[in-house]
């Protein structure tokens, strides 16, 4: 089955400062994506300049919030706000590159049941992760323009995805709803939102011939955010929601 055509697709990236990273990632987005997505960026409170920036990129809908929705606020807003079937939630401490969108595109279409797709990547957790490191971004591209080459045999299922960069179809959100905003700022709400899609009746696939480089935790970074004890505390609610327990009555 082809890929969906770019004007079915919306790229949707969040961001709470760390300008340098958004500014970094939407310059990848230009450099390795086609014309023709729909672009939305949700600027969660910042106070670096991410609100001036964003809205000064031609073509994009900006939507400004006073204070940080995390991750789970911000891309459902953006999930509500696009037009398209296909969305893909990324983060903006992401760096995209050789036919990244339309590897992904190509392997969520090959299937009707699959429901969410995301790349090998650096720095995360499960079976997409390919752990590699680049003095540059010169060396990052060679690296992809090879890797990112189109093949269909270097596709697999798998039980979750990481958050960092998700392909999505809006029937998923049709029958999983959003993504669950009690998570706050982050951490846990890609998992818990996996777990809906696979109860929802769709597949996850990691689309093993992208491979999207990732700084990870840039946004907790930038605005000192306790990453540990929010981890924890995330993890406590998801295990709640979750457990064999919390289901027993069902």
């Amino acid at each position: 089955m082809p890929a969906a055509p770019l004007k079915d697709v919306s790229i949707i990236v969040a961001a709470y400062n760390a300008l340098e990273y958004s500014k970094a990632c939407l310059q990848a987005i230009r450099d390795y994506t086609p014309p023709g997505y729909e672009l939305l960026l949700i600027n969660n409170g910042s106070t670096d300049g991410t609100k001036e920036f964003f809205e000064q990129i031609p073509g994009a809908q900006v939507i400004n919030n006073e204070k940080n929705r995390g991750f789970a606020g911000g891309y459902n807003q953006g999930i509500d706000a696009a037009s398209t079937r296909h969305m893909v939630l990324l983060n903006n401490d992401c760096i995209v590159s050789h036919n990244w969108l339309s590897n992904m595109l190509a392997c969520s279409e090959s299937e009707p049941g699959i429901g969410i797709v995301g790349p090998r990547g650096n720095r995360i957790p499960g079976r997409q992760r390919l752990e590699r490191e680049f003095k540059d971004m010169d060396e990052l591209y060679a690296f992809t323009a090879t890797f990112n080459q189109p093949d269909s045999s270097r596709w697999f299922p798998v039980s979750s995805l990481s958050g960092f960069c998700f392909l999505l179809k809006r029937e998923v959100v049709e029958k999983a709803g959003f993504f669950d905003e009690a998570f706050g700022a982050g951490t846990h709400e890609d998992a818990d939102y996996c777990v809906r899609t696979r109860l929802a009746g769709f597949k996850l696939y990691c689309a093993g011939d992208v491979f999207v480089y990732h700084f990870s935790h840039r946004t907790f970074i930038a605005n000192n955010i306790d990453l540990q004890r929010l981890y924890q505390y995330n993890k406590y609610l998801f295990n709640r929601k979750w457990s064999p327990q919390s289901h027993k009555e069902e």
